[in-house]
């Protein structure tokens, strides 16, 4: 007996959806849900928002894969990523060790700075923090800061002068009461922490990074996702960048004055530098 046109293609509607799911599920390797994990940042998340919280709903709704997500402690991330325990995690800075056991995905470029009481004077480099007597500097357990940044910090924390903190709230309430002499950070981790514009007036924020911004990368444990599959991932956070997605994102959490610095690596390129 003929199918009224209808049936079959109700039919076979749940048998296309099935099979887009398959194929979702072979290309960004969710299968199942993805165990995914923010730290509470004043830049990246904070009240269940942010840029980390919009990034992974987009990319849900675009892969249609489906996540679980958990608030952790940055070193406690890296930990599971190395594990796999967990699956992904946002915001993350890249060292050789980490990339032995995460696929690391670039997405917004941050320029860590140096955030002092005004009443130091006027430091301009992580030098004049070091040659200040016992001034100690406050840091996220497990975050790494840019190559020039780190180096300056094993060598404090060599000198027992790194004080180590698990989110923002703590570490400046320390630095708002004199428990250490300075952060690294940003004027946004300023601005959600220190929310009296009278109060924020008390502190300088210098710029002590040397060369481009440090790359912020979406982590996948590579226990969980093949190359190609990171590929795949990779892919379609470069969309987001050239569809204008990722900076809407940005722009939607921030000022855009603040959208075009996280945007920008800092990199500069003349004809030469191509090899043109």
């Amino acid at each position: 007996m003929a199918l009224n046109p209808m049936l079959r293609t109700l039919q076979v509607l749940p048998a296309a959806w099935l099979c887009a799911v398959a194929m979702a599920a072979d290309r960004y390797g969710c299968e199942a849900p993805i165990r995914v994990a923010y730290t509470r940042n004043l830049v990246f998340f904070h009240d269940d928002g942010g840029i980390d919280f919009d990034l992974i709903a987009e990319l849900a709704r675009r892969s249609g894969c489906q996540f679980e997500a958990t608030v952790r402690p940055r070193e406690d991330i890296w930990r599971m990523l190395e594990s796999g325990d967990l699956e992904m995690g946002t915001s993350g800075v890249a060292t050789p060790q980490r990339r032995t056991f995460t696929y690391l995905l670039p997405y917004v470029y941050l320029r860590n700075k140096l955030i002092v009481p005004a009443e130091l004077g006027q430091l301009s480099s992580l030098d004049d923090f070091h040659d200040m007597p016992g001034a100690r500097i406050g840091v996220i357990a497990g975050y790494r800061h840019g190559p020039s940044i780190d180096a300056m910090l094993r060598t404090l924390k060599g000198e027992g002068r790194v004080v180590e903190f698990h989110d923002d709230a703590t570490r400046f309430t320390a630095l708002l009461n004199g428990n250490v002499e300075g952060v690294i950070g940003h004027e946004l981790n300023l601005e959600g922490a220190v929310t009296d514009r009278r109060e924020r007036a008390r502190f300088r924020v210098v710029d002590v990074m040397s060369g481009p911004a440090t790359p912020h990368h979406l982590m996948l444990s590579r226990k969980r996702f093949t190359p190609a599959q990171s590929a795949e991932w990779l892919r379609l956070i470069e969309t987001l960048w050239l569809d204008g997605s990722l900076a809407r994102i940005i722009r939607r959490n921030t000022s855009s004055v603040m959208a075009t610095e996280l945007l920008d690596s800092g990199y500069r390129y003349g004809s030469t530098d191509r090899g043109w």
